[in-house]
């Protein structure tokens, strides 16, 4: 693997050249070693045989030949500091562009024989989705800046600081799984899981797609590599479970607002906490004597969704008015790390014995409050905010708002009662 080095990769000697003999004169040579590649090229100091000591490649009598050993040490200095300078600039350096520089054929800052480089190349497509906020949420951006986290902490770990995205290939794939699958996160205290890996995979994949794309690599390093899948056991609440996390009373307000934006968004469609941490008070409106959420474009997916708030998450909504009115958002502020700490313990209080995230809501929302009461699966669909087909046997599938109302109005009857609201 191909990686940024320092000067302290660098040597330079000086020889008197044997085969450039100018009459009883012998040319001084300098030979610069960089990354087991060699150059070689003339001092311009001519001299005779006894006055060089071929031992240690110096000449003998330095007080006599004071110019020419100056010239010696300037040239040496010279090429370390084109390495450093080269280098900070992040520019490409090899020992033809040494060469090159010093002869007067290059200039010290030229961009020839440019190297593209991983990290840079990924800061750049950062900074890319950052300016376009249609297509790239906060969230997403995130991820990305983690996923460079993790590569810039696998190459940490082989003492390299970058490597040119030319040289990504399967087997820096393979690694990249390899460390992603085994390195111990300090604030979880274990490595990530298959699925979370794959997650880290798809993000980087899409960049090797655009490097592709911009010709800056032959062919997508993935398109040998399987990554392996597993099916995730999708757990979910029943109603005797989402009673008893309604019905418990907590003494510590975080304990208390992680129930809330679970229940909130088992209640409300099963809404992603990619939406609801950053949902606002005008995402939220009456109609026909209901609460419901709208939103343009989901953080996931992008497709539009409008649900009905059932009477759970309406006391919910309420309950925050106060902070609603200062700040505009929905609910405190929480991030998705500390709710899913937080979830544990609620599960733990309130009874449930259960691997409690926040995808539980979702996973509620559609099998317990939706299928398991009957509701049609094209209504579920649409609540969840999934993309409805527009295939042939699909089309007579649309939502209508009456029948919209009809199955809100027969799950209002089964769930406005006190023991799922929230205490």
């Amino acid at each position: 693997m191909s990686v940024v080095m320092s000067s302290k990769n660098a040597t330079v000697k000086f020889y008197m050249n044997k085969h450039k003999r100018k009459g009883k004169l012998y040319p001084i040579y300098a030979r610069v070693i960089y990354c087991r590649k060699k150059v070689e090229f003339s001092m311009g100091i001519l001299i005779t045989p006894d006055e060089w000591n071929h031992d240690n490649g110096q000449l003998i009598n330095k007080s006599k030949n004071m110019k020419a050993h100056a010239k010696m040490i300037n040239t040496e200095s010279e090429i370390f500091r084109i390495l450093d300078d080269r280098n900070a600039r992040g520019l490409p350096v090899s020992a033809k562009i040494i060469k090159q520089i010093m002869i007067g054929k290059m200039a010290m800052d030229s961009p020839e024989g440019a190297v593209y480089m991983l990290i840079p190349f990924i800061d750049s497509q950062i900074g890319i989705m950052e300016k376009n906020k249609s297509e790239y949420g906060d969230e997403t951006v995130g991820h990305y800046r983690t996923l460079k986290g993790h590569i810039r902490c696998m190459l940490s770990l082989k003492g390299a600081i970058d490597v040119p995205i030319h040289s990504v290939d399967t087997a820096f794939v393979q690694e990249l799984d390899e460390h992603l699958l085994t390195w111990i996160n300090p604030k979880l205290g274990r490595a990530m899981n298959r699925n979370s890996a794959n997650k880290n995979h798809s993000k980087f994949k899409a960049l090797m797609f655009i490097a592709h794309r911009k010709k800056l690599i032959d062919a997508n390093p993935y398109g040998n590599f399987k990554l392996k899948r597993i099916i995730p056991h999708s757990d979910y609440l029943i109603d005797q479970e989402i009673m008893k996390i309604a019905g418990h009373r907590f003494d510590n307000l975080s304990l208390e607002i992680t129930r809330d934006y679970v229940l909130f968004s088992l209640w409300t469609g099963g809404i992603r906490m990619s939406d609801l941490k950053g949902l606002k008070t005008h995402n939220i409106f009456q109609e026909d004597g209901h609460y419901f959420l709208h939103l343009a474009g989901q953080e996931k997916t992008d497709n539009s969704v409008h649900t009905p708030l059932l009477p759970g998450a309406v006391v919910i909504f309420k309950k925050y008015k106060a902070y609603q009115d200062e700040t505009g958002f929905v609910l405190p502020r929480l991030s998705q790390q500390k709710l899913n700490e937080y979830l544990k313990t609620v599960g733990n209080l309130s009874g449930v014995h259960k691997k409690m995230t926040h995808k539980i809501a979702r996973h509620s929302c559609g099998t317990t409050i939706c299928s398991r009461n009957g509701v049609p699966r094209h209504i579920t669909a649409a609540w969840l905010g999934h993309k409805l087909q527009s295939r042939t046997t699909d089309i007579y599938a649309q939502v209508t708002k009456e029948e919209s109302f009809y199955w809100l109005k027969k799950l209002y009857e089964l769930y406005d009662k006190p023991e799922f609201i929230s205490k």
